[in-house]
């Protein structure tokens, strides 16, 4: 993972974003990550009779919610532990979703990299980096092509 760490960083350089240098909290009004927080428990609740009838996908998505509203009320709560506890499970969820799914994992990681690192430089207003002139979307048909003809 850490190759990938490196690539990320090296995209939040390329276009300002935060690069922490120690653990810490992001910075959040706590009163509007509860907020949010409460709205995905919300969403988690009215969720839980679609996966009663053993959707696979929602239960994924059910998964990924519930430790997003993790990681999100470990902010407002000023919890590093949980936070860092959250972070880790979001990402277990998510490399289990292409563990679930066949999704190669690595190479569609590289792909969306490779497309990153032609955005334009300059982040908008939402905190993402604007797509320039000489922006290439990723290569997913081909990255999942190649997958499907050496499995």
């Amino acid at each position: 993972m850490e190759a990938e760490i490196a690539k990320v960083t090296q995209f939040h350089h390329a276009v300002h974003a935060p690069i922490g240098s120690e653990p810490a909290l992001l910075a959040t009004n706590s009163a509007d990550a509860r907020k949010l927080a409460c709205q995905l428990r919300e969403l988690l609740a009215e969720t839980l009779s679609l996966v009663a009838g053993g959707d696979p996908l929602i239960a994924r998505v059910r998964m990924s919610l519930e430790e997003t509203a993790e990681w999100v009320e470990a902010h407002a709560d000023g919890n590093l532990i949980a936070a860092a506890d959250a972070w880790a499970d979001r990402c277990y969820v998510l490399l289990g979703d292409a563990v679930a799914s066949g999704l190669p994992a690595s190479e569609l990681f590289n792909a969306v990299h490779e497309s990153n690192m032609t955005k334009a430089q300059v982040r908008g207003g939402d905190g993402k980096a604007a797509k320039a002139e000489a922006y290439k979307s990723p290569r997913i048909e081909a990255v999942l092509s190649h997958a499907s003809s050496v499995s």
